[in-house]
């Protein structure tokens, strides 16, 4: 909006520069608009003429003073000055400040949507935890994160679709010890080495037994066990405000064909084989291979004279791996990348087909990158290249059988990075009296992510009816996981979200939505509203904290660009902060309602109902309530 505007005025000034020669007309130095470091020296500040000096030849002031001399003329700027080495202060007109606030009232809240120039059907999978337990407080984070960046992107313009891949595998050994685990608390049969402890197994066991009986397989076990913990993840999340549109069933692929289909196509492309031994790659930064190992598999005749299958490879580190994968085991196991495999590609060939595939994964899953980038390559191998009629290397020659195999590979390789994203979110540390806390129940149970929602709304507000609680709960958790960018460690401070003051920034940020509404409604009742009559002179806005509080508001579509762009879905958080801030600062200083200067006052109740839709807007992107009452 208005940092739009201003960088238009300026690609205006530059492109009169370059059409009187006075500028190169080849120059492409980006125009970054960008708050200046002391708000009295401007409304923005521009770097333009130091980052073009070089390509000009000239001084950085030179350029920037031939750029004031353009700027002079541009309606929206009430003010230019050239400072220091080159840098540009500009100051907006009171037009700009004025039809930004009526832009703002005349969408609402989907002033923050924009028109992508290319806008992609983008398939977002996250959580996908196993079945086997309840959803984490680490899991939390990456769901917390995973939907707000479903949110940007469709604000983006995008289209969205929320996936959750369930891991349900018969052949998965997770899923056989939570199996054998509840049987277990069911008719008593031996714990299984490696299982599964705490109550919410016994508590799956009593399910299933007052509705099912005694069940007698471990398949049945692991059906109904799976159908209890699902069911469970499902309501945790949407407690937690997540949903999903598709509830993906990996046995579903073996179940219709599809691995088997998927690893022939492998096979017929050349991506897998039977040869017995192993790739792996030496990787120096930024994926640079310096040698290539060739591990020999042992061989048992005997094995494979009694009719059992050898060892199928997934030739990964031919696009990049560091390693080659068993897809299937010679006793004909099928492994858990077999199902990478024919997942991705049902991904890519629905009726909807995604143009990219986003995968967000948690900590501990950074090889995962290479192995699905090169799952997703893989399948494309047969696809048509142009040949670089480079001799192969030494290295390469370990890998590849000719120069066109490379090069089809490179291709695919190249292919698979446009199409599949994997997207890593950090650890999250929870503190209590400032020191790490474990996090676990006195019992040694999981503490689920659905404790942690009911805790924060149980201290928070202990006499609150419990949806309230579960509301409270909720938007704290969300708010605190968002607070931090996702690829740093975090610290949850549990002392902090439990706190109901100004100290607590998902208050701070709500009860200036509430402060708002309060206004807002005393307005109505002195006979002021700003939906009636004429449109009040928002030019009238030209206090210093009323401009600052316009400029807020109309970042939020900025910030929604940039965040579609990086994922930094922290800034949002921080835009609630900081725009609450600005908010304050402002009805501190501005006194809004004055009968005596009702035209002043239907201008600052229209910033205060700008306020309040640019709030009610980023609370909906990440996720929480926007209370009229606190």
């Amino acid at each position: 909006m208005i940092r739009e505007r201003v960088s238009q005025a300026v690609a205006r000034a530059v492109a009169r520069l370059q059409a009187s020669g006075e500028l190169p007309a080849g120059l492409t130095t980006p125009i970054e608009i960008a708050e200046p470091s002391n708000p009295e020296h401007g409304d923005y500040a521009c770097n333009y003429a130091l980052a073009a000096a070089k390509g000009v030849g000239k001084a950085p002031r030179a350029v920037a003073e031939a750029l004031a001399m353009q700027l002079a003329s541009e309606p929206d700027l009430a003010g230019v000055e050239v400072a220091g080495p080159g840098f540009l202060n500009l100051r907006v007109s009171a037009s700009v400040v004025a039809e930004a606030v009526a832009e703002v009232l005349a969408k609402g809240e989907g002033y923050v949507r924009l028109n992508s120039d290319a806008p992609k059907r983008i398939n977002v999978e996250f959580v996908s935890v196993n079945p086997n337990g309840p959803i984490t407080i680490g899991s939390g984070r990456g769901a917390a994160f995973g939907s707000t960046v479903c949110n940007v992107l469709l604000a983006a313009g995008h289209t969205v679709h929320r996936e959750y891949y369930i891991n349900d595998g018969v052949n998965s050994e997770q899923m056989r010890l939570f199996a054998e685990s509840v049987r277990h608390f069911c008719v008593g049969t031996p714990f299984p080495e490696g299982g599964y402890r705490g109550d919410y197994v016994s508590e799956v066991a009593s399910r299933i037994v007052r509705r099912d009986g005694d069940a007698e397989t471990v398949d049945r076990f692991q059906t109904a066990a799976q159908e209890i913990m699902l069911a469970k993840q499902r309501d945790d999340l949407a407690a937690f405000g997540v949903t999903f549109d598709t509830w993906f069933s990996e046995q579903s692929l073996h179940d219709n064909g599809k691995v088997e289909s998927a690893i022939e196509a492998l096979t017929a492309n050349g991506s897998a084989d039977e040869r017995p031994w192993r790739a792996k790659l030496k990787l120096a930064k930024k994926g640079v291979i310096e040698g290539v190992e060739i591990e020999e598999q042992p061989k048992d005749e005997d094995d494979v004279a009694e009719g059992q299958s050898k060892t199928l490879w997934l030739r990964s580190t031919k696009f990049g791996d560091d390693q080659d994968r068993v897809l299937r085991r010679k006793d004909g196991r099928l492994t858990y990348i077999a199902s990478d495999v024919a997942y991705h590609d049902d991904k890519f060939s629905r009726p909807e087909n995604a143009d990219k595939l986003m995968t967000i994964l948690g900590p501990d899953h950074h090889g995962y990158i290479g192995r699905l980038t090169a799952v997703v390559a893989a399948l494309r191998a047969g696809e048509a290249a142009e040949g670089s009629g480079e001799p192969l290397s030494e290295i390469e020659a370990k890998l590849f059988a000719s120069p066109a195999e490379r090069d089809l590979c490179a291709a695919a390789l190249e292919r698979a990075r446009k199409r599949l994203e994997v997207v890593i979110f950090q650890i999250v540390r929870f503190l209590k009296d400032g020191k790490p806390s474990p996090m676990r129940k006195r019992d040694g149970n999981i503490y689920a992510l659905i404790d942690l929602i009911k805790e924060i709304g149980e201290q928070a507000a202990p006499d609150a009816p419990e949806p309230e609680k579960l509301r409270i709960g909720r938007d704290v958790a969300r708010f605190f996981y968002l607070m931090r960018s996702h690829d740093t460690h975090m610290d949850f401070d549990l002392d902090l979200a439990s706190r109901q003051s100004d100290e607590n920034p998902v208050y701070y940020a709500q009860y200036a939505h509430a402060r708002i509404c309060s206004l807002l409604e005393k307005a109505r009742e002195a006979g002021f509203s700003v939906r009636l009559g004429a449109v009040p002179d928002y030019a009238l806005l030209n206090d210093a904290r009323e401009i600052a509080l316009v400029k807020k508001i109309a970042d939020l579509p900025n910030d929604v660009r940039r965040t579609a762009e990086d994922y930094g879905v922290h800034r949002l958080a921080t835009y609630c902060t900081e725009l609450a801030r600005a908010y304050h600062a402002f009805y501190d200083v501005c006194r809004v309602l004055q009968p005596e200067q009702p035209e002043l006052t239907r201008a600052r109740l229209g910033l205060c109902e700008a306020t309040r839709t640019a709030l009610r807007a980023a609370f909906g992107l990440i996720g929480i309530s926007a209370p009229e009452r606190m």
